[in-house]
């Protein structure tokens, strides 16, 4: 299942039969724990000797905490006393929301740390849909995780605000101006991807399409940008100043 159907889309290939160039790609994004993403893994448990206790892994679900992801893999944090080998095949079960996706994985490597036992997946994935979700579910991860201080100015612009930029090497962006006076957030402007949300302090929310030329979202799309927006907060960078963060915090349905 998609997590989004009317944004974060893909650019469609050129011509149908040019195969889709696959992208390589170890750069990891970091799971904020605050993030409401509930990961299960299920695989065939080992016993003492090493043996599967099934053929099958219908009913064998363990919950998890995933710690990262990258377009290949994951980190999944278990339970101290889980027994698998390297290999050994599993389903990364997904859930936020009220939205599911399964990814078919495999275990590479096994780490045992104080906290529990981290496996390494390696996915499978072979079906078009589950890697256009999984992708989706990236974007998440960085559109607000990558971003930086790009500029601060010292003193107010044109508009009579202090602003300041962030920006990624992802499709992401977010400016923020600020009261000359003390300093504190007044609005703010956040791109993501081919969507734009913006909000002024004593004001409503915008939820906005199309970056080049910025208009407002027709409701079902609104819907689907304002689940974005909201799914992203809890992985923005470090370098958002906390006072940034709440005011954006206060827009999140």
């Amino acid at each position: 299942m998609l997590f989004f159907k009317r944004i974060l889309k893909e650019p469609e290939p050129v011509a149908k039969d040019v195969p889709r160039v696959e992208r390589r790609s170890t750069r990891r994004f970091a799971v904020n724990p605050k993030f409401p993403l509930k990961a299960v893994l299920s695989f065939v448990g080992r016993d003492d000797t090493g043996a599967p206790m099934s053929n099958s892994r219908h009913g064998w679900h363990w919950k998890g905490r995933l710690i990262d992801c990258s377009e290949q893999g994951a980190r999944i944090q278990m339970g101290p006393t889980l027994k698998v080998e390297a290999r050994d095949l599993c389903d990364l079960m997904l859930t936020v929301d009220d939205f599911e996706l399964t990814i078919p994985c495999h275990i590479s490597n096994i780490r045992e740390q104080a906290e529990g036992m981290v496996f390494g997946l390696k996915h499978d994935i072979e079906s078009e849909e589950t890697r256009q979700a999984y992708q989706q579910l990236l974007d998440v991860l960085a559109l607000g995780s990558t971003l930086k201080l790009q500029t601060r100015s010292e003193k107010p612009d044109a508009t009579g605000y202090l602003v300041e930029r962030y920006a990624s090497d992802r499709p992401s962006s977010l400016t923020v101006w600020r009261l000359p006076e003390d300093k504190s957030v007044a609005a703010f402007e956040f791109r993501l991807k081919d969507s734009l949300v913006r909000a002024a302090a004593g004001r409503g929310i915008k939820y906005l399409t199309g970056a080049a030329d910025p208009r407002p979202a027709p409701a079902a799309k609104a819907l689907e940008i304002q689940r974005l927006f909201n799914w992203v907060l809890p992985n923005l960078a470090s370098t958002v100043p906390a006072d940034v963060r709440a005011f954006l915090q206060q827009y999140a349905a």
